[in-house]
This record gives C-alpha cells, structure tokens and sequence, in this order.
C-alpha cells in the first residue's frame, strides 16, 4: 500500500480502479495536413461537441470548448504561423506551449488554469494535424487519473462511470473540478509526481475532503473509507430545508462562472453571497456590451430567487486581458486592481452598473466593491452609482465592500458609517496580513486563515458590524471549510457564503455547536499563539 497527499477540492470518498489518462503528443510523427486545415477540422469537431454537450444540459462544458476556438483563432497564435512551419507539428505545439507558459508564470490562479487550457489545444490540434483520433472507454467505478482534463478531453468519456478523479495538478477553479463538484465525484488535485505511481487498474481509495489517496489499500483502509462514505451520506440527507429554517445562520452561494451558473439546482439554497462578475469579461476577444453583461445576470436570476451580491470587476495587474491593454505590474497583488481599475478605465466600470440597474430583477442586486483601501474610494465608487440610477430612473441598491485589505479593517468603523453591508474575503485578506503572496508554494504555512493574526482581526469585524447593525458575511474558503467555519461561527459571524457542495458539512459541525457554550473557546482561540493551537482547540470539541 502505497499512501499519497494533494488537495482535496471535492468533498466526498470512494474506492475503485485507477484509470491512467494520457493525452500526450508525439511530436516525431510527421503532419499529414498543415495548420489551417487542422484549425478548420478540430473547430468544425469542437462545435459538434459543442451540439451535443448542449443537447445533454451541458452548457458549461459546451462554454469552455468556445473558448477552445477563440484560442485557435487568437491571432497572437495564429500570427506565428508561417508558411516554413505549418507542417511543423513540433514547432506549432512549442508555440501554444510558450504561450501557455507566459500565462502560467502569472500569480493568478485563474490564469494558470487558462495556461493549461491553451496547452490542451495545442495537444489536440497536433493530433488533428497527425490524424490520430482519441478514443477513451472507461469501466464503470472508475477513478480518473490524469495530469490535467479539458472538456475536449471528457467530452469523450462516459462521466457516469466516473467515480472519483485524481490530477497531478489543476487548481481549484479548473474544468476537472468543475465538473468533479458538480457531478459530485470525488476529486483530489495537485498529487505532483506521485501520480506516476498509479498505474492502470491499481485500487484507488479516495477522500476528496483530506486531499488523501491510497494506491492498493489494506482492508483496514477500506473498511475506514466505506465507514466514510456512509457517514457522508448520512450528513447530506440530513441537510434539509426544515433543519435549515430553524437554525440561527444562514448559507449563500459563490458563483464564479458560467459552468456554475448552469449546473446549480440546489432544493432550497438561492442567494448568492458572491458573483465573480470577472468571467464575463475573460475568454473573450471583445469588451462585453451592456446587453451581453444584463444578459448573464438574468440567467442568474432566473436560477436564485434571493438577493444576489454582485462584485465589480477584480481584474488588472496579474489579472491581464488583452482587449484592455493593462500594463504588466512588477506587484500585481498590490496594484491597479479591483475598483481601482473600475475608477480608472470609468466607462468599463459605468457599463457594468448599467448592466445591472436595468436587469429585470435589479431589486435583488447588491452591489459590491473589491480591493477598497480608502473611504474616498468607496464614495466615489458609490456616487457613480447613485448619478446612473438617477439618470436612468432606478432605485439605488444596496452598496458594501469586501474587506480584504488590512486598511478596511483597521477603518472599519469608519466604513459602518457609509455602507450598507460587509463581505469579508479571507484569501486576500490573509495574504495581505500574513505578507504571503497566496500563489507561492513556498509560503504554505503563512497562508493559513487560522492564524490568530487573522482570527483576531474578523471577531474585530464582527462586533463592529454588530455594534452598528451592518449585515457581515465571509465568502472566503474559510466559509466552505468546516473547521475553519466552527472558528467563524464562535467568533461571531452568522452567515457564510460557500460552494453548494460544502454546504452540508458545514451545516452538521454548525448545529452540533450551535448547543454549546462557546464564549470559553472564543477566549481561547483568541489567545492562540498560531493555527495549530486553533485547530487543536476546535477538534477537542469533537463534533
């Protein structure tokens, strides 16, 4: 038995058979058509998978292959081929390879996962190049392993048979996840080279909460996991909408692309706590119009009949998008990002407001800035607001901030004075505080939400919010993690913004406290010297 660690990004466990993906390129084959050809024939497969992803409801999937085009049709691509190297399979793929590579050095995690979508294409347009077709047949209780999976790669395989999925990379917001949490597959990424010790048909135990795998478990392993799943299941069925009503805390949604919009159907969940409007503006090759805009919000408000918490654009420095012509930052984290782009390029940022002040349901938006360091900010931020729903005749909606720099939390009495509601993003502001960028792995033990550095600035948060009578919620990753959200919940917040997915086993870990005199543990975390500390507190606990 061989054990192995990543990160679990898809709550759940299973045990089945190892099936090894393996979408190489063999760049000694010779081409048998050039380029163009090969672009014309992979766009042409691409919109038939497209067709049919669609006519099986899955428009998420069907989203991204669009974007597969966009890329064969980017002229920063296209305009490297020559009439030398169109048959040149190797020297096409180094071309997507160095592109995507520029896209990987970048600290977002978002572009990162683009890097490997543009790669993906290049793999795929060498073998449309070579003619080589690539079929995949999965077993039934299959576990998935690859290095990374794209929907022109799924789009071929029976997900159905899929019962847990292992990547050496990917991050948290890649199509595999995606598709693992909304299919509600198990799934644990960023294995590194441990996977090259999977081999086909190897015994996988799988548990997508703790990020562990077992290569040809012992019986004492399978025995533990089956336990696992079963108590899993039990948590879930027990998440219903009468348990729910009567607790004293409330679950929103992060929604943070179109695949997520589409997928979700959750029984009685329907608010949404933080809508990543970036996404409409990435993957495309154009600024989206105001009617484009208006139009994804109306299928979100056709999905959630709650109010929708709706953050300005956080695009700029690492954040680059080509039709915007950004300047690179030697310091993206600490640059023109978030409302301070909005507040430079103000037409963007005016076309989003109107998008929304003229949406069908608009009485249910809330609008939100991102990276607020200054109050000047935010009432300049505002006024634009408050002159385009006058001219155009709407009510003013209700307008926050996210708290995620350190000057938000130090002045935030101050901000209770000017807005309507808090959101707290626990990555940035963790980053921040900590003085750990969030995309160096060198720095994993900054980057720990559970510091008492951090710990102590929320329960600030909480009981000034309280104090003033300001609506709080935190729609960090702390907010999906059961542990992290007993920290929350002691130190005083009641609502919490996560992926639907999480939201049963947070539910469970919150109701067994909510019994409990926590006012000692809310002493004792406080005083913790490090996470550790916390998290010892919290698991004494046992529930």
């Amino acid at each position: 038995m061989k054990s192995v660690s990543g990160n679990g990004v898809s709550i759940g466990s299973c045990i089945g058979n190892a099936f090894v993906y393996q979408n190489k390129v063999d760049l000694n084959a010779e081409s048998k058509i050039v380029f163009e050809e090969a672009v014309q024939k992979l766009t042409s497969k691409f919109q038939l998978q497209i067709k049919d992803f669609k006519n099986n409801n899955r428009n998420e999937e069907a989203e991204i292959l669009d974007a597969y085009i966009l890329i064969l049709q980017d002229p920063e691509i296209t305009g490297q081929i020559t009439a030398e190297n169109q048959s040149s399979v190797k020297e096409i793929y180094n071309i997507f390879e160095s592109s995507g590579n520029i896209l990987a050095s970048m600290e977002d995690e978002y572009f990162k996962q683009r890097a490997e979508d543009i790669i993906s294409v290049g793999k795929h347009l060498v073998n449309t190049m070579q003619e080589k077709e690539i079929k995949v047949e999965l077993n039934k209780n299959s576990v998935l392993v690859a290095e990374d999976l794209t929907p022109a790669d799924t789009s071929s395989m029976n997900m159905a048979n899929v019962i847990g999925i292992v990547l050496r990379d990917g991050g948290p917001t890649s199509h595999a996840v995606i598709v693992a949490k909304n299919l509600g597959i198990p799934c644990v990424i960023g294995v590194g080279e441990s996977i090259k010790e999977i081999n086909n048909d190897d015994l996988i135990a799988l548990d997508g909460s703790t990020g562990k795998l077992n290569i040809n478990p012992d019986e004492d392993v399978i025995e533990s996991l089956n336990e696992t799943k079963k108590r899993e299941e039990e948590i879930r069925n027990s998440f219903t909408l009468s348990e729910y009503k009567n607790q004293d805390f409330e679950f929103l949604i992060n929604v943070g692309s179109g695949e997520e919009i589409e997928s979700f159907n959750h029984p009685f969940l329907n608010s949404i706590g933080l809508f990543r409007s970036e996404f409409i503006y990435l993957d495309r090759s154009s600024i989206p119009t105001i009617e484009e805009q208006r139009d994804i919000l109306e299928k979100i408000q056709d999905k959630f009949s709650g109010a929708i918490t709706y953050r300005t654009l956080d695009i700029g420095g690492d954040k680059q998008v080509d039709y915007l012509s950004l300047p690179v930052e030697e310091n993206p984290f600490l640059g023109v990002r978030g409302i301070r782009l909005s507040l430079q390029i103000e037409e963007l940022y005016r076309s989003q407001i109107e998008s929304i002040l003229t949406s069908r349901d608009a009485h249910r938006v809330k609008i939100m800035f991102p990276m607020i360091s200054t109050i000047e900010d935010f009432i300049k931020s505002k006024s634009i607001i408050e002159e385009i729903a006058e001219h155009l005749g709407k009510k003013m909606p209700e307008v926050g901030i996210m708290i995620e720099t350190p000057s938000s939390t130090i002045l935030v009495e101050d901000f209770a004075q000017h807005v309507d509601f808090f959101s707290i993003g626990t990555n940035d502001l963790t980053q921040y505080i900590m003085a750990a960028d969030r995309g160096n792995p060198n720095l994993i033990e900054y980057q720990d939400s559970l510091h008492p550095a951090i710990l102590r600035v929320l329960e600030n948060v909480f009981s000034v919010s309280k104090e003033q009578s300001i609506e709080v919620s935190v729609c960090g990753e702390m907010a999906s993690d059961p542990i992290s959200a007993i920290a929350l919940y002691v130190l005083g917040l009641r609502k919490f913004s996560m992926s639907s997915a999480a939201s049963p086993f947070v539910f469970e870990k919150l109701v067994k406290l909510k019994s409990m005199n926590t006012e000692d543990l809310k002493s004792e975390i406080l005083k913790s010297k490090n996470s550790q500390e916390v998290r010892d507190k919290i698991n004494k606990l046992e529930i």
